[in-house]
């Protein structure tokens, strides 16, 4: 009876067999293989060891045990250790000493089974054992409860309403018989299958009449653990990216703190370059108010020599650009020359009109610009 795995995993894998899918990573791999150097290659690509057993239907020394070596089979050569013990002996010996998986398959003579070419509906492709169950009273000469049955799909013609199905039956007696010889032998079968060829060239029909239930079992072990080992890796993966995220993101903080205080510092230091600069401004406002103009001292010290005895003033008026001088005198017109020889201002000028007053005396007013006091110290000097 087919298990639950056994009733999802056959269909697809009649499926993937006869697709073209197969036929591409069967090339592919082919390919990928012929790329490797041979010292490498059996240690990358580890193939399955497929063994056949012939002629066992006849005397023990009449046996033979073949190895599938690409597209044909070869007699396999045992190691000096067995050589004269029995077929069975030697065919143990080598299921245990080698490191590859390995199936042990028994070719039947054509003789021994019964082979059916028949063709059936398109329709039920994926139905085929559970038809051949209930009709394969139709197809052979004997009760379906004395024989064991297996059969091969062919290649569906596009257009086709059938496509062929290669049925072999064998008789439950002879089959429980080779069976059990096997048994008796310590050997584990992984199919029964029709040589078609010949004895010095055998040939596999491509069919398994060996029943289900004593087939070897696939080991699901390693691919539990090949399972297990992918989800650890992918934990594994998905802590390393998150330690590096998590990583990255205290870095970032780390980053953004930093420049937040760096900012902050850069505000203080503008500020106190700010408050610094007005220091200095403020600091410079005398000296640069002496640097462009001239000493008070200086100015009445010039009035005082220059305005002659008969001249006298009554305002002084001294701002940061200008010089105006307010007085009586006998004339006028002739302080303008006179004050202008001075080094601290230059062409001064009679503003408005010159009027007579009580004392019989003109009344001016002279203005004057400021010479640069740079200037005035230049001319001191020579």
């Amino acid at each position: 009876m087919m298990t639950y795995i056994e009733k999802i995993v056959d269909p697809i894998t009649q499926w993937y067999q006869g697709s073209g899918i197969y036929a591409f990573m069967s090339w592919w791999t082919g390919e990928l293989k012929a790329l490797v150097p041979s010292e490498y290659r059996s240690n990358l690509f580890p193939d399955s060891v497929e063994v056949y057993v012939t002629e066992v239907e006849g005397e023990d020394d009449a046996v033979n045990i073949w190895q599938q070596n690409d597209d044909s089979l070869e007699i396999l050569k045992f190691d000096d250790s067995v050589d004269g013990k029995e077929w069975w002996h030697q065919l143990n010996h080598y299921l245990g000493s080698t490191e590859v998986d390995t199936t042990v398959t028994c070719l039947l003579d054509e003789s021994n089974v019964l082979i059916r070419n028949v063709a059936m509906p398109v329709a039920v492709f994926n139905e085929v054992d559970s038809v051949l169950t209930f009709e394969l009273d139709k197809y052979i000469p004997f009760n379906a409860d004395d024989v064991e049955f297996a059969y091969s799909k062919g290649e569906v013609v596009e257009g086709s309403e059938k496509f062929p199905v290669t049925l072999t039956a064998i008789k439950k007696p002879l089959l429980n018989g080779l069976i059990q010889s096997f048994e008796t032998k310590g050997l584990q079968l992984s199919s029964i299958d029709v040589n078609v060829g010949t004895k010095e060239s055998p040939h596999a029909l491509g069919v398994n009449l060996l029943p289900k239930s004593l087939r070897k079992q696939k080991d699901w072990t390693k691919i539990k653990w090949n399972v297990g080992l992918l989800a650890l890796v992918l934990l594994l993966l998905w802590f390393v990216m998150y330690s590096s995220l998590d990583n990255k993101q205290a870095k970032i903080e780390s980053l953004e703190a930093q420049v937040a205080e760096l900012r902050k510092d850069a505000r203080r230091a503008k500020l106190i370059e700010t408050e610094l600069n007005a220091s200095i401004e403020a600091a410079n406002f005398l000296g640069n108010l002496k640097k462009e103009t001239p000493s008070r001292l200086l100015m009445f010290h010039e009035l005082t020599q220059k305005i002659p005895e008969n001249t006298y003033l009554t305002r002084i008026m001294i701002d940061e650009e200008r010089l105006e001088v307010v007085g009586e005198s006998d004339n006028a017109n002739a302080l303008v020359p006179i004050l202008n020889q001075s080094s601290l201002w230059y062409e001064p000028q009679i503003i408005g009109n010159v009027t007579q007053g009580r004392t019989g005396k003109e009344k001016f007013t002279i203005r004057s610009e400021f010479k640069p006091a740079d200037a005035v110290e230049v001319s001191d000097e020579s």
